[in-house]
């Protein structure tokens, strides 16, 4: 009887837990391309904390301001509402400085950002600071933003943390993009702290824990 119950348990305990909705929260890995607006904020749970003209001068505060545990990065053909290249990682991974044509390599991203350029290419790409990145200029897994140490000028130091994004220069296999305002840079982010765990994860919890309780049943029974 005690088993039964126990196992009645388990069942009731997985039902409502696959009963009730999870967090809308997606964290994509390596680069992606040709994703809307309105998916990545509404169907993956994100939140845009900055937009600009691949053109203009942006601090890197205002570039993240208000962002959380993760950030993403994307570009897009201004009022297209579809982004032609975007990747997503922790921001302390996407803010690592890196050394002058090399990478951090994470969630299939190679990620660079220093006082030339910062960007992403694919996690087995080459990058080309010259200053932003110039190898591969037919791959769309690339996106490449002039840095400066100071706003609206050249003021660069590739050993040198950024302190603005000043011109973009290329989205994917589009390149000398920073004149005019026809691109835009994006940046969104979320934060899982307190999310609810996926459906799966919660079954093998609540199988888990019925188990634990089975054996301690058989435990007593043998007493």
């Amino acid at each position: 009887m005690k088993l039964t119950k126990l196992l009645s348990s388990a069942v009731t305990a997985v039902a409502l837990f696959m009963g009730s909705p999870a967090q809308a929260a997606f964290i994509p890995t390596g680069v992606q391309n040709d994703v809307s607006v309105a998916t990545v904020t509404g169907t993956w749970g994100w939140t845009m904390i900055s937009q600009g003209n691949y053109g203009g001068s942006m601090s890197i505060n205002d570039l993240f301001a208000g962002h959380g545990q993760y950030v993403m990065v994307g570009a897009m053909h201004a009022n297209s509402g579809i982004i032609d290249v975007l990747a997503a990682d922790l921001y302390a991974t996407v803010t690592t400085q890196t050394a002058l044509n090399a990478t951090t390599v994470s969630n299939g991203i190679g990620w660079y950002y220093n006082g030339y350029s910062m960007g992403f290419a694919g996690d087995t790409d080459t990058i080309c600071q010259n200053s932003a990145d110039t190898c591969g200029l037919a791959e769309r897994d690339r996106l490449s933003w002039h840095t400066s140490l100071t706003a609206n000028t050249w003021d660069q130091d590739s050993s040198a943390l950024p302190l603005f994004v000043f011109d973009g220069w290329r989205s994917g296999d589009n390149y000398n993009i920073y004149e005019g305002t026809d691109w835009t840079r994006v940046v969104f982010t979320l934060d899982m702290n307190g999310q609810v765990p996926e459906p799966a994860s919660l079954l093998l919890v609540s199988l888990g824990l019925a188990g634990l309780g089975l054996r301690r049943a058989r435990k007593s029974r043998q007493a």
